[in-house]
């Protein structure tokens, strides 16, 4: 085991895990991406960790230096790849805010439009892709519906939104009964 951390962990990815399974390293944030990986490896041999639920993978320090040693699993979008993902996107809020006409687009027909929508379904953790797909799903021509895929952590980020927006939204309550007013 050579205990060295890849490189295809992100700084932002090691401070999540320092911060999910709450290790006890001065400074996390502060230290620069290699120094972090150092305190991170030294952790980790010398302190036990708890499983938790977003890596079932995972029960132990060593586990998760194995995991830490190997490439990261799902590497995303590179930057180009992510800004013409975007761009597709984009045409499709613009067919869809333009009342669904294929005229008023530089597509040609539905189907090139259906496998765009599916090629932009695949990046749900990305917004204007949700956004996309969204209006998309709202077209009667697409018979189909396409279903977004979005990660488990973006998901939970998305209704914990939805539910501090619901907390804050004013409620109307009515209540019945007799009720005594007194003016003095």
């Amino acid at each position: 085991m050579t205990n060295k951390i890849d490189k295809s962990f992100t700084k932002k990815d090691l401070l999540e895990l320092v911060d999910l399974y709450e290790m006890d390293i001065d400074d996390a944030f502060a230290l620069p991406k290699a120094n972090l990986q150092a305190e991170l490896v030294s952790y980790l041999k010398y302190n036990p960790i708890s499983p938790k639920s977003e890596h079932l993978e995972i029960n132990n320090s060593d586990d998760l230096l194995r995991h830490l040693e190997n490439t990261k699993p799902n590497i995303g979008l590179n930057y180009k790849e992510k800004q013409d993902m975007i761009h597709t996107a984009k045409k499709l809020i613009h067919y869809c805010r333009s009342s669904f006409c294929l005229s008023l687009t530089e597509y040609n027909s539905i189907d090139e439009i259906y496998e765009d929508g599916l090629k932009v379904a695949k990046h749900g953790d990305i917004p204007t892709c949700r956004r996309a797909i969204t209006e998309l799903n709202n077209d009667n021509k697409i018979r189909n519906k396409i279903q977004l895929i979005i990660s488990p952590k973006v998901q939970d980020t998305i209704e914990s939104k939805q539910k501090q927006k619901l907390e804050l939204t004013p409620v109307f309550k009515l209540s019945k009964g007799f009720h005594h007013i007194v003016f003095e």
